[in-house]
């Protein structure tokens, strides 16, 4: 058995290149258009749906286009909306929470 050459990567360097150097983009990085308006502010994005901030109510299952861009990352899709939320703030004025998952569903 020929002997090792090198010592094996420490954890700290493991945990490193488990991500090969891609990090996670945070939610303000991406603009959200739904048919061609854009969304307020993007909350949150995981791989299931999204999260935003919209002037106008969103109909609860009802399934709108939208597209979805962010630094390295573009693309199209179909989000039904699970929940919508009326929210009013003295600063930034009346918007609505919109919640809403990808579909179709790829669980």
């Amino acid at each position: 058995m020929p002997g090792r050459t090198t010592d094996p990567p420490s954890e700290g360097d493991r945990s490193k290149r488990a991500t090969g150097g891609v990090r996670k983009l945070n939610a303000d990085q991406y603009e959200l258009k739904i048919r061609w308006e854009r969304a307020r502010r993007v909350l949150e994005v995981s791989s299931t749906g999204v999260q935003f901030e919209y002037d106008a109510a969103l109909k609860v299952g009802a399934r709108y286009p939208i597209s979805l861009d962010g630094p390295g990352i573009s693309f199209s899709t179909t989000l039904e909306v699970t929940r919508c939320q009326l929210t009013v703030d003295p600063e930034t004025g009346r918007h609505f929470r919109v919640s809403g998952k990808f579909f179709p569903y790829q669980e």
